[in-house]
């Protein structure tokens, strides 16, 4: 009797303990979690490192708490893609890809502050041989189960992802071959999201999908390292999907995608989100939820998710131009509104960002 009295007060004592606590990533919690954004103007990455204290702050405007520095992304990173920076915070590197497809890894990434160590920052390509022509890469996303980089590459021609092995073992200088992830007739490939083995990317048109019934227009594709199959297809006018179709993946099942309501002609909530598991079922799903202001943010560009924990952030974005604006949502799914930030310095333009759910 002495003996389970004693284990029921220490799980009574337990559940007190942690009760008080949010829960940690796998379960949607929000602590711990730093943002990420590369400014354009300087050449910097902006480091805020507990996005709750930005989120739960009354100041519209906002300076980084410290700043990280390299004479390789002013030489290397001149012009950023749009959706260009990831991370793997399994590992604490972060991943910066220009528009020309050249890419940088800095290591040891929480412990950086001020100017990196060449130690710590590696560059390296694309290759030349296997570029669509006139092509500009954007979107990428790494899968940390597996150390593959994604990036997608689009021009008038066609659209591929290139997939990067092995990323954070590229040597320095390295020239990247091209191994091409793509589906026969797809187009306007601008998003892409990767993890635990799956990659999930957005093309803006293609060949028709289906048999009996058929649905043209923007999709949504689930495949692997090595192949797309038109059978993980989301498709047709349920979908609501639209240009961009910028992605994010957390890691209970969700799917983001941002419609850039500007430029597709909508007028209702700008992000999508569909479970993963819908892939493989009826082509023309409806989104699963919802969420976002259709005017407000009616000109999102890129989006990246915390993953480990419950984070959403989003940038603006219109033609070439960015901005020094970030929309925050915590607990997305949740149905909360987001909070739009400005960032300082004045001038500052945004065209990546990554949020670490593992920062502390």
């Amino acid at each position: 009797m002495t003996s389970r009295f004693l284990l029921g007060l220490a799980a009574a004592l337990l559940l007190l303990a942690t009760g008080c606590k949010e829960p940690d990533g796998a379960t949607g919690g929000t602590t711990g979690a730093a943002m990420y954004v590369y400014n354009s103007t300087t050449s910097t990455v902006f480091v805020f490192s507990d996005l709750g204290t930005v989120y739960d702050g009354t100041a519209a405007t906002v300076a980084p708490n410290k700043q990280i520095t390299s004479s390789v992304f002013s030489s290397k990173i001149s012009s950023l893609a749009w959706g260009g920076l990831c991370l793997d915070a399994t590992n604490a590197y972060l991943y910066l890809v220009s528009d020309s497809g050249n890419i940088v890894r800095v290591r040891n990434l929480r412990s950086q502050s001020g100017t990196v160590s060449s130690l710590d920052v590696v560059s390296f390509s694309l290759s030349n041989t296997g570029r669509l022509s006139g092509s500009t890469f954007g979107q990428a996303a790494l899968d940390p189960s597996t150390d593959t980089l994604y990036i997608t590459e689009n021009s008038s021609s066609g659209t591929q992802i290139w997939v990067v092995a092995n990323a954070s073992s590229q040597a320095q200088d390295a020239s990247i071959g091209l191994q091409a992830l793509q589906m026969s007739g797809d187009s306007g490939g601008t998003g892409v999201a990767a993890g635990s083995g799956s990659v999930y990317a957005f093309m803006l048109d293609g060949s028709t999908v289906g048999t009996v019934v058929t649905y043209s227009g923007p999709r949504l594709r689930k495949g692997t390292a090595s192949a797309f199959a038109d059978a993980n297809t989301l498709i047709g006018s349920s979908t609501l999907l639209g240009k961009y179709g910028a992605l994010a993946l957390d890691n209970t099942g969700n799917l983001f995608m941002a419609r850039h309501n500007t430029d597709a002609g909508a007028s209702t909530a700008p992000i999508l989100v569909f479970t993963t598991g819908l892939f493989g079922q009826a082509y023309n799903q409806p989104p699963t939820a919802t969420l976002g202001d259709a005017t407000a943010q009616a000109d999102l560009r890129v989006i990246a998710h915390a993953r480990t924990k419950d984070w959403l952030v989003g940038l603006r974005g219109n033609g070439a131009t960015s901005y020094g604006t970030v929309f925050i949502w915590k607990s997305p799914t949740g149905g909360t509104a987001a909070k739009a930030i400005t960032v300082t310095p004045t001038g500052s333009l945004f065209k990546g960002v990554a949020v670490d759910g593992n920062a502390s």
